[in-house]
């Protein structure tokens, strides 16, 4: 990877298109990724894939009050009987919060951190869970429909490519997860279920949105549930000139799922494909020494007027499943997704002598079968899940000057990674109220790694060429949990878990610190030992939890400001406290809550006591929702980040901080017969906050921001078909 570097460059290093790059350059980190570019969803790969033939099954559990957690975990086992911090947030939970797009939904949870460098709609936010501050996007695994969404590249999850409208459920699983699903679940796994048919009949929904910074929003979905087959299909299209200027956002998304039930199991197919455009604004500067603060003379304003990216993306998944009366579940998939990035960032000082343009594409083949089994052990009852998880990706970017000069690539990469991987995990019922959970994975992953550079190309004067990555990574996670129930409403919990994250082709492909030579880096897996316990209450229909964890990392795998490489670094640890409670005070009005206290800490090495920076010590949310007459309703919620280390601070002495912010928003609606109307304010008292900065080295007190949107307005209207 080129790095750009010197402490007051105004754009960090360059990174593949999509933000944000927790591992860019020395200054500014999350100036580009992403989108510009057409509106039309390519949805070109949406063609069955698969015909499966059945395995072995399974039964149906008896019915349950408690959540269920199916895909996230692998395990149809409810949430309350799990050892570990879980949160399952419903439909129900969607409809009744005061947030519009998925970062601010999951942000209301304990425990979990996101930063947005544009505020736009969601357009390039980041989510992490324990705190891992620049690296949350590789620490935390997003999941959809059981499938990982994190890439082999930098790229942030795209999470305005999945509306809240078509979401069933989301499941939060903290902790170490990586034994279910691989690397790279380290502070934990979010899974995001999406909407199915529902009921039997067809029927349909329709919202149209208007909002501050010229946004429009049209959410629609149908769905068709007979005895033949269930169909639902969802769309959403945004456009928004944004807080910022140069700031404009385009989305556009379509999903569809079909179910053909059989006797004994059914046939289900999953497509989805997105395209985004975003302008790209830059930070806000301030620099005492030159009396510059933009981010109170000229916050919304942009120094980098010509700087946008793209993105565009397909993907498909389909298999079988099939139950047994005994309880058994066998269940055969396969897995195709493809994206398009595109990125250019104008160089301002140098007339375009150094500016960059990225052509990225990245497809990923998935097959991922498994088998569940409620086979007794030891003359216990336990349930046992079995797979292997295949995933078969090759990424190809070309980096040259500007558009016009992409047919004479200054670098060209060509990439391949395959991972095969097999795991195993049992719940084993020790007596009526404890549970004991083990389980293992071992994986091999392999990348091939080609670059070819052009010294000749335009913008290509400096440009060496990395010599070939041929490598092989063999890994072994674990799991370890008891759960005990000391009476039907209390339960508790200790589990222990050993994760592993490998290095993204980003953080491999970078310019040698002492050669100053472009390379792919021999970075080692970054492992993780965490031990968690917690205890759960739940009295009548109130829920409350108080969870506590501890994590020893090796090599983690993060960007060193000093050399302008990414490296692993000395050994660190996270610790904290987790709590969260819900109340239906009474039978119009529930009250919810969370606040979580995280310490992340360098343990050795010339950092050792040092805080890790972006990881704010203290969270905490409070919601409510009060159901009025006559189908109206009222939620409010406010949220309080605490202060955090600029990034490219860890030697903690840079004078100051990312200051803590509480924000507070507000909704009212009212329905009536299929009509809808709903009216949001966010930011109610107009707070100025940013969640990420990153500070110069040899400027005192010169720092780079990014400011979050000051006080908005939306108002909805919907209509049920």
């Amino acid at each position: 990877m080129v790095r750009v570097a010197g402490g007051d460059n105004h754009r960090r290093g360059l990174t593949v298109p999509c933000l944000p790059v927790p591992h860019a350059t020395v200054f500014e980190r999350g100036r580009g990724c992403a989108p510009q570019g057409g509106t039309a969803l390519p949805i070109r790969h949406s063609v069955a894939l698969l015909t499966l033939a059945s395995l072995v099954p399974i039964g149906a559990q008896g019915a349950s009050a408690q959540p269920i957690v199916v895909t996230a975990t692998r395990l149809g086992t409810p949430a309350s009987s799990e050892p570990a911090n879980v949160t399952v947030i419903t439909a129900r939970d969607i409809a009744d919060s005061t947030a519009t797009t998925l970062p601010q939904l999951l942000s209301q949870q304990a425990g979990v951190v996101t930063r947005s460098l544009y505020g736009n709609d969601a357009a390039r936010a980041s989510v992490g869970l324990r705190g891992f501050g620049a690296t949350d996007t590789q620490n935390t695994l997003i999941l959809l429909n059981g499938r990982r969404l994190n890439d082999i590249d930098l790229s942030a999850v795209d999470f305005a490519a999945i509306p809240l409208h078509s979401i069933k459920r989301i499941e939060i699983i903290r902790g170490g997860g990586g034994v279910l699903y691989g690397d790279g679940a380290v502070g934990g796994a979010i899974n995001i279920i999406t909407r199915k048919g529902g009921r039997a009949g067809t029927r349909a929904h329709l919202d149209m949105s208007l909002g501050s910074f010229a946004t429009r929003t049209l959410d629609a979905d149908a769905s068709h549930t007979g005895s033949r087959y269930s169909l639902h299909v969802a769309g959403q299209a945004v456009d928004s000139d944004g807080y910022r200027a140069n700031n404009e956002l385009q989305q556009r998304n379509v999903q569809a799922d079909l179910k053909l039930p059989q006797a004994n199991g059914e046939w289900f197919l999953r497509m989805g494909g997105d395209s985004q455009r975003l302008r790209l604004p830059g930070p806000r500067t301030v620099d005492p020494s030159a009396g510059i603060n933009q981010l109170v003379n000229d916050r919304r304003g942009t120094a980098t007027p010509n700087d946008w990216a793209r993105r565009t993306g397909d993907r498909l998944s389909g298999g079988y499943s099939h139950y047994w009366q005994n309880g058994a579940e066998a269940v055969l998939d396969v897995g195709y997704r493809t994206k398009n990035e595109k990125a250019f960032f104008d160089d301002y000082t140098f007339g375009g002598k150094y500016a960059r343009y990225l052509d990225s594409d990245l497809s990923t083949w998935s097959f991922t079968p498994r088998l569940t089994l409620p086979l007794p052990l030891f003359g216990h009852s336990a349930r046992t899940v079995l797979g292997v998880d295949y995933y078969d990706s090759r990424y190809t970017s070309d980096r040259s000057l500007n558009p016009s000069t992409i047919a004479t690539p200054v670098h060209h990469l060509y990439v391949t990674q395959k991972s095969l991987a097999a795991y195993g995990r049992t719940r084993l019922a020790l007596t009526g109220t404890t549970a004991l959970t083990a389980g293992a994975r071992l994986e091999r992953v392999r990348i091939t790694a080609r670059d070819h550079a052009d010294p000749s190309a335009p913008g290509g004067s400096f440009a060496t060429q990395a010599p070939p990555a041929d490598r092989t990574d063999n890994v072994y996670l674990l799991d370890l949990g008891l759960h005990h129930r000391l009476r039907q409403d209390l339960s508790v919990y200790l589990r222990s878990a050993r994760s592993v994250r490998l290095a993204t082709i980003d953080e491999l492909f970078q310019t040698d610190p002492t050669t100053f030579l472009q390379v792919f880096s021999p970075l080692k897996p970054q492992t993780s030992v965490d031990v968690g316990s917690g205890v759960t209450y739940t009295p009548g229909k109130s829920r409350f939890s108080a969870d506590v964890y501890y994590l020893r990392l090796r090599n983690e795998i993060a960007y060193d400001p000093n050399t302008f490489a990414n490296v692993n670094l000395d050994p660190t640890r996270r610790y904290g406290l987790e709590l969260s409670a819900a109340v239906p005070v009474t039978a119009h009005l529930k009250l919810q809550g969370s606040y979580a206290y995280m310490r992340a800490q360098f343990r050795d090495g010339p950092n050792a006591g040092n805080n890790v920076p972006l990881v704010p010590r203290q969270t905490a949310t409070v919601s409510a929702r009060w159901k009025l007459p006559h189908g109206s309703w009222v939620s409010a919620g406010a949220r309080y980040v605490g202060a955090k280390y600029f990034d490219n601070d860890q030697t903690n002495n840079f004078g100051q901080q990312i200051p803590a912010y509480t924000l507070v928003d507000l909704k009212v609606g009212r329905r009536w017969h299929q009509w809808s109307v709903t009216a949001a304010v966010h930011n109610l008292f107009d707070r100025k906050a940013y969640d990420y900065g990153v500070r110069s080295l040899s400027t005192p007190g010169k720092y780079n921001a990014y400011p979050l949107p000051e006080r908005a307005f939306t108002l909805s209207v919907g209509i049920a078909l």
